[in-house]
């Protein structure tokens, strides 16, 4: 007998719970249960994953999580599975989980993606990574909302060959952090008139969501384009966190590029302020910091190439300005970003044996970019975000 769908959010929530409090015996049991009843979540799915608990084999969900068959027909869906994380260059494997509803995820569309990709480098290095916004209900571990991941990432799920399954972005948690602290970073940081055009778009109630989503989805054909994320991970170029930093800075700045071919300029510098607003509000105060964190290492990249391209400068109350304070004025202040990114992307292709990468993998950052960076950016925000990992 199927259960309304009230009682069923309440049930897979205590399965949620029942990770959190590692009570693995009672968390197969129900969702087996659940598999029975439930209107909105899919039956094999559930089958699978109380398998996979049962029998710590994550094999079980992999071709699942690849063709996104835990997704239900009217948007719900629920992963548990060890999820890696790494905090000051280190790792942390948890049995985590996620239950949520997913957003309208079909613009920009991947084909339209892939097109653009091929068009600038002739050829795409692997398949852009789908990128699926979501509602979260509840969560655990490592994906717990409030202290683990906001981006899910597909190669840090257990499931072998999970790299191919779709990034998970966590629209309601990444929103509550931007009203609980990032707007406040990036109204320290930045001079009032810069710091609203950043910031309007995400406080916009109707476009907000649609504007995250864009911008993870053309960072994502970022990371696909040249070589390809895929190989790079393979040839343990993430070994090194600055490498990591580079490989974000370019799929941030060819995500600018992407942007700019398919939306107007008005929307395309829209996308460059959501991007600012993550990378300055949030990413740039990890704990980790410039010699440890990779997302910190990349917005200082940002920074560089922004007083690179004298679109920034210093006001005499010492916060950062945009000189042209509009949304097209916006994207031209990344010029700099998209043109070293395609050549960038350009060499790799290029190369003749992997290890090249090591070499070309380097940005050098002018000393005075870092003082203004630790000093206008990251000590002026200490307090805000003391608690973020």
């Amino acid at each position: 007998m199927k259960i309304n769908f009230v009682d069923e959010q309440e049930l897979v929530k205590e399965i949620v719970q029942y990770i959190e409090q590692n009570e693995i015996a009672i968390a197969v049991t129900k969702l087996r249960q659940q598999a029975t009843n439930s209107c909105e979540l899919p039956l094999l799915w559930l089958l699978n994953t109380a398998d996979a608990l049962e029998n710590n084999d994550w094999s079980l969900l992999s071709e699942g999580f690849i063709n996104m068959d835990f997704i239900g027909k009217n948007g719900y869906f629920l992963i548990i599975a060890p999820y890696r994380i790494n905090r000051q260059s280190q790792t942390q494997v948890t049995l985590s989980a996620i239950y949520g509803k997913m957003h309208d995820n079909s613009v920009p569309s991947i084909e339209q993606l892939e097109h653009l990709s091929r068009e600038k480098f002739g050829t795409l290095g692997q398949p852009i990574l789908r990128n699926l916004s979501f509602t979260e209900i509840a969560s655990s571990g490592n994906i717990n909302g409030e202290s683990g991941e906001a981006f899910i990432v597909p190669h840090r799920w257990s499931f072998p060959n999970s790299v191919y399954g779709p990034a998970l972005n966590n629209a309601s948690e990444q929103r509550r952090r931007f009203l609980d602290s990032s707007r406040e970073c990036i109204q320290k940081v930045f001079e009032c008139e810069t710091a609203n055009l950043l910031l309007d778009p995400l406080e916009d109630k109707i476009n907000s969501e649609r504007y995250r989503h864009v911008d993870t989805q053309v960072h994502e054909a970022g990371h696909a384009s040249g070589l390809g994320f895929d190989f790079k991970l393979k040839h343990k170029l993430f070994r090194n966190y600055t490498n990591s930093g580079i490989e974000e800075w370019r799929s941030d700045s060819l995500g600018f590029e992407f942007a700019a071919c398919i939306l107007p300029a008005q929307e395309a510098g829209k996308l460059v302020a959501v991007n600012f607003c993550i990378r300055f509000g949030l990413d740039a105060h990890r704990l980790g910091g410039i010699e440890k964190d990779v997302d910190v290492y990349a917005s200082l990249i940002s920074l560089e190439y922004l007083f690179q391209n004298d679109a920034i400068y210093i006001t005499k109350n010492g916060q950062l300005a945009l000189r042209n304070l509009s949304y097209p004025g916006l994207l031209q202040a990344v010029e700099l970003h998209r043109t070293q990114a395609l050549c960038l992307t350009r060499r790799e292709l290029n190369l003749k044996s992997p290890t090249g990468l090591f070499s070309l993998y380097k940005i050098n950052i002018h000393p005075s970019t870092q003082s203004i960076f630790q000093a206008l950016v990251m000590e002026r925000c200490q307090g805000i975000w003391a608690q973020l990992q």
